[in-house]
């Protein structure tokens, strides 16, 4: 009979206990929480802490990683506006921006997500670097090349609608790989030795009309 007070006590512990881990929930330091009331949108918790809720089935926790992910484009030719075929491999970083808005549009599903970023990378991709020629990728010369002007290009195309329409935040973009075709990269070499022979030909002419100078 002594033993009624302590296991009604233990009893209330574990009820208790129980019923807080149905109306309470954490958010933790690296994620966002959207809270959906039988399945509509109820509120978005961004920041840290304890958290209260009505018990499942009434209320419903999607909770998403708000850290940066990477994603990488598919290594694929592109034109570029003289008409030379390049092969470009982009990354960027994202991260989930909109809770909300990403859980209405994939459902929260991250691979979905990247399925659709992988478009309109590809069109930021395909506009920017016909925008340019291919002196701007490739060139003897360090001081033509413009890789940052043309990745800035790219991530100010595809932040906005990727914001805008899937919730999501592009935090860098930069390529990561380029080349060329086989047989382009022949005539570009074969270029860029005809325009080292002709500025050897020039300082060449340069130094003999010195040494005429001198010798004068």
């Amino acid at each position: 009979m002594k033993r009624q007070p302590v296991t009604l006590v233990a009893g209330l512990i574990v009820a208790g206990l129980f019923l807080a881990m149905l109306v309470c929930f954490q958010v933790r330091q690296t994620e966002s929480v959207v809270v959906t009331t039988f399945g509509k949108y109820a509120r978005t918790i961004t920041d840290p802490g304890f958290n209260l809720r009505a018990p499942w089935p009434i209320q419903s926790l999607h909770r998403f990683d708000n850290r940066v992910r990477n994603f990488e484009r598919k290594y694929e030719q592109t034109t570029t506006r003289d008409g030379r075929i390049l092969i470009i491999e982009v990354f960027l970083g994202w991260r989930v921006k909109e809770p909300r808005t990403f859980l209405e549009r994939f459902g929260g599903d991250p691979d979905r997500a990247e399925q659709n970023l992988e478009g309109i990378l590809r069109d930021a991709k395909n506009s920017v670097v016909g925008q340019h020629p291919l002196s701007d990728f490739i060139s003897p010369n360090p001081k033509d090349l413009k890789f940052d002007e043309i990745e800035n290009q790219m991530l100010a195309s595809v932040k906005p609608k990727a914001l805008e329409t899937y919730g999501v935040e592009i935090a860098l973009l930069g390529i990561k790989r380029i080349g060329l075709p086989q047989g382009i990269t022949e005539k570009v070499f074969e270029r860029m030795k005809a325009e080292r022979e002709q500025l050897v030909k020039k300082f060449q002419g340069e130094g003999a009309g010195e040494a005429i100078r001198i010798t004068s």
